[in-house]
């Protein structure tokens, strides 16, 4: 068996890797849809034990059908129909939706990329060491950051930008593109 193992030669740049991204939104319909098929075989399997008698009762598809083919025409039938409709239109959604990106690059030589929760993680410890912020809570989305601090004195201007401009100073050491930051500030320690 051979193979081909690729190496990178020195003082060449490795390419970098695929993003990581979220699990498909149409995934989790996609398991509901399977919950309800393990049920429809379960049924099909209860009524298959009963068609072979080694139970003893009334096959359940058999009912289903005698129902629906005993159904005329009724108001509910429209509403019905349509939420039908809406599903299906909502599950095709689901499966063209791009997948969201989980995680940022950094800046490194090699495909490293650090998550979302890690990045806000980063930012309030950054903001945090900002003389006169006594709490810290960061959010990070794809496009921004969200740093909410309580502080000393909010009154301040400089102390919001003090916030952010150590957060963006920090991240810009190991993001490629810091995404953009917001601050905001309220008395705390009362």
């Amino acid at each position: 068996m051979t193979g081909h193992i690729s190496s990178i030669e020195p003082g060449q740049a490795a390419r970098p890797g695929r993003r990581p991204l979220a699990a498909p939104a149409v995934g989790y319909a996609g398991a509901l849809l399977a919950i309800a098929l393990l049920a429809a075989a379960a049924v099909a399997l209860r009524d298959a034990v009963i068609s072979a008698g080694w139970l003893s009762g009334t096959r359940w598809i058999d009912s289903a059908i005698e129902w629906l083919d005993g159904l005329s025409f009724a108001a509910w039938m429209i509403p019905v129909g349509i939420a039908a409709v809406l599903v299906g239109l909502w599950l095709l959604i689901l499966a063209v939706l791009p997948r969201r990106p989980t995680a940022a690059r950094a800046d490194a030589e090699s495909s490293v990329w650090i998550e979302y929760d890690d990045l806000a993680r980063a930012a309030t410890h950054l903001a945090a060491t900002v003389p006169g912020v006594l709490h810290v809570r960061s959010k990070a989305k794809r496009r921004r950051i969200r740093v909410v601090a309580e502080v000393t004195d909010p009154g301040s201007r400089s102390m919001a930008e003090s916030i952010e401009n150590s957060v963006r100073t920090g991240l810009s050491e190991i993001l490629t593109d810091v995404p953009a930051i917001r601050t905001r500030t309220r008395t705390g320690g009362h």
